[in-house]
């Protein structure tokens, strides 16, 4: 019975699951993602912050500069040193560096209920550098409350430059927002969109024009306009595709 005992115990990883429980537990996110992935424009991948191997890749060589998941997978890490902007690698550095720090003052609950998310620009081997917006979640944790695995949300960045690190969560109505150069964490308030403004913005997501808006909710195009304009100012930003970015990085609707 010791000897079974003993052999039982070998087979545990440092998460502290048997290696049958790892591969369940593996064996259900990748079924999660690939449900997902099916249905999204985007691209999402799990990350082994350990071996430093990617192991699930959805397809979408658009976002992954022209490389299917298999040449990505077999790159790993290095498929972000290979193919980021040379200028963006030290976004990618301080992501690394002062995204986990952050983490690390988290509880074992709270990390797997932020999210970090940022932007950097992706080499592509037929076509222009595309930037690249990166949602990055824990979803494992080891026995020494550090993150052993995160999932990556990969999609088109809505903004205008690289960067724009911030940590957002469901459950808070703060978010943390990154400074560059001063390598400090900075805490924000999340804003609270009224209900005219969500409706615009939703209706704005399904490709209509402020004609048609205005049509779905029985205004006039200038109410409309005022609005938008309202919106534009108590969020900072000066269009409507800035608007739209700001609302989906910082979970407003």
């Amino acid at each position: 019975m010791s000897d079974k005992i003993k052999s039982l115990d070998a087979r545990k990883n440092a998460s502290g699951l048997s290696v049958s429980e790892k591969r369940e537990t593996q064996d259900h996110y990748y079924n999660v993602l690939k449900a997902v992935s099916g249905n999204s424009q985007g691209s999402i991948y799990i990350a082994d912050l350990k071996t430093k191997k990617l192991e699930f890749i959805s397809e979408n060589p658009l976002l992954l500069s022209g490389l299917n998941s298999t040449e990505v997978e077999k790159l790993g890490y290095n498929f972000f040193r290979k193919y980021a902007r040379l200028e963006d690698l030290e976004i990618l550095r301080k992501v690394n560096i002062y995204g986990l720090k952050f983490f690390e003052c988290l509880t074992l609950e709270e990390k797997k209920a932020h999210t970090i998310t940022y932007d950097f620009h992706l080499k592509h081997i037929n076509s222009v550098d595309v930037l690249v917006n990166h949602r990055i979640t824990p979803i494992e944790i080891d026995n020494h409350g550090e993150i052993s695995k995160v999932v990556c949300v990969v999609s088109y960045s809505l903004n205008r430059n690289a960067g724009n690190i911030r940590i957002i969560s469901n459950t808070s109505e703060i978010y943390w927002k990154f400074n560059l150069l001063t390598e400090k964490w900075t805490e924000e308030s999340k804003v609270t969109l009224k209900i005219r403004e969500i409706e615009i913005i939703r209706l704005y997501l399904q490709g209509l024009k402020i004609e048609e808006i205005a049509e779905q909710l029985f205004v006039s195009p200038s109410t409309i306009k005022f609005h938008r304009s309202k919106l534009f100012e108590r969020i900072g930003v000066k269009n409507i595709i800035e608007a739209i970015s700001y609302v989906i990085t910082n979970n407003l609707i």
